[in-house]
């Protein structure tokens, strides 16, 4: 049943979606977002675990059929992977896309927010603040810990590019995984007028994001996160994604009882032993997620 209000956007949507061991977290990251679009195309690059079939607990509904292209296109190098997002610019005919990665939950204001953006102002781009759980779904980094950069609005720590118009001249995608971007013919993205959202999304990046014994650590990127540590404790009040509280197929995972394997449960002993020996523990509320 869709939650979508009935409102008519102007400016047209798609979602873009290249995943890899995501059983986790993907199946409330495209229940977040597939009725505030009007496309999603969704690339599967080789996933050992039940991502796939996940993903057909959502496309094998009627009612999304029409809305999603699905494919698996099967392992590529980290070389390869800016030409699987290429792809999915050239299947694009809408105004915008979204980039959503599996293991990015958003807020129903914070989609809602996008779409009237996007209709109200035109911008070039837009950027999205997020909220990084970190160890469990209990915890969370500072806003500052990230490294990203927002040239445009001279912002740094945990916001990244999220919407890009489909008429900056010849936008594509480069560079190698986990470190590719898009830009226009001549290399350039920063200098492209770009609006922040007030909402931030969730973003599970830090969290066990595959069931498999080795989904995370057989990905390159995934393994650097092992030993990342939270700084902040969630308020028990806190409001997570609505997504999150709904009914949800069986073979999705319950968000708050989720399992490491052996290797992460271990490196997490060691981060609390340091933490008790060496740090102050500091606990603050979110301020808020607007």
């Amino acid at each position: 049943m869709s939650n979508i209000d009935s409102v008519k956007y102007n400016k047209t949507l798609t979602a873009h979606m290249v995943v890899k061991n995501e059983d986790q977290w993907i199946w409330f990251s495209i229940m977040s977002v597939i009725d505030y679009v009007d496309k999603m195309l969704i690339f599967d690059t080789g996933s050992i675990d039940k991502t796939v079939e996940v993903i057909h607990t959502i496309i094998d509904k009627p009612e999304y059929r029409d809305k999603v292209y699905f494919e698996e296109v099967g392992a590529v190098s980290i070389e390869e992977f800016p030409k699987v997002r290429q792809r999915q610019l050239d299947m694009t005919d809408t105004d915008y896309i979204l980039l959503v990665d599996g293991d990015e939950i958003w807020w129903r204001d914070g989609i809602k927010e996008l779409r009237e953006v996007l209709d109200n102002k035109e911008p070039s781009r837009v950027n999205v603040k997020f909220i990084c759980p970190c160890v469990d779904m209990y915890h969370y980094r500072d806003f500052s810990r990230e490294l990203y950069y927002d040239a445009y609005n001279d912002i740094h720590g945990s916001i990244n590019g999220r919407v890009l118009s489909m008429s900056i001249q010849g936008l594509h995608c480069s560079g190698d995984y986990g470190v590719e971007g898009y830009s226009d013919f001549e290399g350039n993205i920063d200098a492209y007028d770009a609006a922040v959202l007030d909402h931030f999304y969730f973003h599970c990046t830090k969290l066990r994001r595959s069931s498999a014994s080795w989904g995370d650590e057989s990905i390159s990127y995934r393994r650097k996160k092992i030993f990342d540590d939270w700084d902040h404790k969630f308020p028990k009040d806190y409001k997570y994604p609505e997504i999150f509280y709904v009914n949800r197929p069986d073979i999705v995972p319950d968000p708050f009882k989720t399992k490491d394997n052996l290797t992460k449960r271990i490196s997490k002993r060691i981060i609390r032993l340091y933490r008790f020996c060496f740090k102050k523990k500091e606990y603050i509320k979110v301020k808020n997620r607007k």
